[in-house]
């Protein structure tokens, strides 16, 4: 990373190298005497506090700066122009003997009112000074201030200069620039600075320092080229801890291979460690993807051919291999045994693929689980459930299942309600049908087509006329359209039993549904077809429904041929009264 990487060596856009090169030049032609040693006389020999987890964005009130601080930055902000070596020289001589980390680290904090150049002029100075003989704090701060300000030449010339005068540098320096580099993607350039951490600065990685590798080449390196890198460096940790576990889980899923991952979480559970909730997501996320994928396809042999082959077409059977979904299940009950669960979009995934192989026990145990903890997707998993019960036609499990979630407060879905009665339906319980039914319209839940299609040729099939004509005229007066073999079966009902009066009213009630939604909708030549054939028909529409036609001819201009055909359709209706009287 230091000497050759993707993005070349140091590059001469460095503000930092630039400064070093220009105090370099002027201490030559200037010498100063009180640079004598590289050491620090003012550092203190107890470790400072590391700051570098605190945000360089911090407002400066909420940090304490002592006299000599505020003294030094406003004689900074005192000269607007730019300032070199011996100009810094003269304007903090007073301060040269006071200089020591903690100092530096007031001032660097003060950037916001110094600005970024005045901030990285003043660290220069202060390292020429200091021999970069610098405390942790103040080399962590300094790899955090170039790293969020994407500085990677600074930050590149600032690892180097510390190198050369044989500064202190932390692991934890090293850490904060691994993961800035891969945040922005320069994932070599990272995985280069890793190698040389004990080869050139003779610093020994720590967790933070593999973590935060890991994190980069696991999360976002996105070609695959480096997981046998990440799994070997993983390996190079002595005592792994949940995040090392699961960055290495999460790269392995990544880049689809599962098993690596299954043994790697095992071996977590073997050391007693707990999973980050992201890597259990990207576990059982994709085993359960990967369990949906085996079931989308299926292999054919073709026999009757010269040379017989095989071809795979899509799998439309209910049944296929479950060969992920069982080590999925196994990992969601590891983590719920350690009191973690993933997320409700990862439960659900998970209770639709048991559903969808029919593992109906596992999915309920699932559910009981998650109702347990009380989590946002328990109305959606008990609708994946009950929908796969009503599929199955499994009459007492989904009825002991619907009990349950109306009596823990849960207000069914209106798919679950169709799929409760049609099921019932299907199944010739009609009377549990229409319990179910007014249930649903006692918890506000309106009716669709579904639902009255499904009980109205249910009703017919049992040659129960007199509810089937009530519901079909109940699902006219909410605007829905039943379909046309439904209404052409309950009409011949009707005939068959003597009601030709019923079934005009249906058929005239039916008409003028769909003439006016024909004119809501802005479907105008349909409507004007509509009324036309059900003036023919001798059907005359109510007020309301010529006052809807009016106005959708109106919306787009055509105001004046409504009036006219309404016009029309009044005389011939009034011609025809007297007829109809007599």
């Amino acid at each position: 990373m230091l000497c050759k990487s993707k993005h070349g060596g140091l590059s001469f856009s460095s503000n930092l190298f630039k400064i070093f090169t220009l105090c370099l030049h002027s201490s030559l032609l200037s010498p100063n005497p009180d640079l004598k040693t590289s050491k620090n006389p003012k550092s203190t020999s107890k470790r400072s506090v590391s700051l570098s987890t605190q945000d360089p964005r911090i407002p400066l009130n909420s940090v304490v700066i002592s006299s000599d601080a505020t003294n030094i930055c406003s004689l900074l902000l005192s000269d607007r122009k730019a300032l070199d070596f011996n100009d810094f020289d003269c304007l903090l001589k007073g301060y040269k003997d006071k200089l020591n980390s903690n100092l530096v680290l007031e001032i660097l904090m003060n950037y916001r009112q110094l600005g970024r150049m005045k901030t990285l002029e003043f660290f220069s100075w202060a390292g020429m000074q200091m021999g970069f003989q610098f405390d942790d704090c103040v080399t962590e701060y300094m790899a955090d201030f170039l790293g969020r300000r994407k500085l990677f030449d600074d930050m590149k010339c600032f690892l180097l200069t510390l190198l050369s005068h044989k500064g202190q540098v932390s692991s934890r320096v090293f850490s904060i620039c691994i993961r800035f580099l891969g945040r922005q993607g320069r994932v070599r350039e990272a995985l280069c600075l890793f190698q040389e951490m004990e080869t050139k600065f003779s610093c020994k990685p720590d967790n933070f320092v593999y973590n935060n590798m890991l994190y980069v080449l696991c999360k976002k390196e996105i070609s695959g080229e480096y997981i046998d890198v990440a799994l070997g460096i993983f390996r190079m940790i002595e005592s792994p801890d949940n995040y090392s576990y699961s960055n290495i889980i999460v790269g392995l899923c990544k880049f689809r291979r599962f098993e690596n991952a299954l043994e790697v979480f095992l071996e977590m559970g073997r050391a007693g460690l707990v999973p980050t909730r992201s890597a259990v997501n990207a576990l059982l996320g994709d085993l359960c993807l990967l369990s949906t994928k085996e079931g989308a396809i299926v292999e054919v042999r073709v026999q009757n051919a010269s040379r017989p082959f095989t071809i795979l077409v899509p799998n439309v059977g209910s049944k296929s291999k479950s060969g992920a979904i069982e080590p999925a299940t196994r990992v969601f009950w590891a983590v719920n045994g350690l009191g973690l669960l993933p997320s409700s979009f990862v439960i659900i995934r998970l209770i639709k693929e048991q559903c969808r192989l029919g593992k109906m026990e596992e999915a309920f145990e699932i559910l009981k689980a998650v109702e347990e903890r009380k989590l946002t997707c328990l109305e959606e998993g008990y609708s994946i459930v009950m929908q796969s019960l009503c599929e199955h036609r499994l009459v007492e499990e989904a009825s002991h299942l619907f009990g349950r979630m109306l009596s823990r407060g849960l207000k069914p879905k209106l798919v679950v309600y169709n799929s409760v009665v049609s099921m019932l339906c299907k199944v010739g319980r009609l009377d549990d049908a229409k319990r179910v039914f007014e249930i649903m319209k006692k918890n506000k839940c309106f009716p669709d087509n579904v639902i009255y299609t499904a009980l109205v040729d249910a009703y017919g099939e049992a040659g129960n006329w007199e509810a089937a004509y009530c519901l079909l005229i109940e699902m006219l007066g909410f605007n829905l359209i039943p379909y046309f073999h439904t209404f052409s079966f309950i009409e011949k009902l009707l005939m068959e039993n003597g009601q030709t009066d019923l079934s005009i009213n249906l058929e005239k009630k039916l008409e003028t549904q769909m003439l006016l939604k024909y004119c809501k909708v802005g479907q105008l030549e349909a409507a004007y077809e509509k009324l036309k054939s059900m003036i023919e028909k001798g059907i005359y529409p109510p007020p309301y429904v010529k006052d809807a036609f009016e106005n959708a001819f109106q919306k787009s201009g055509r105001l004046k041929t409504a009036r006219q055909f309404l016009e029309k359709m009044d005389e011939d209706y009034r011609s025809q009264k007297p007829e109809i009287t007599r």
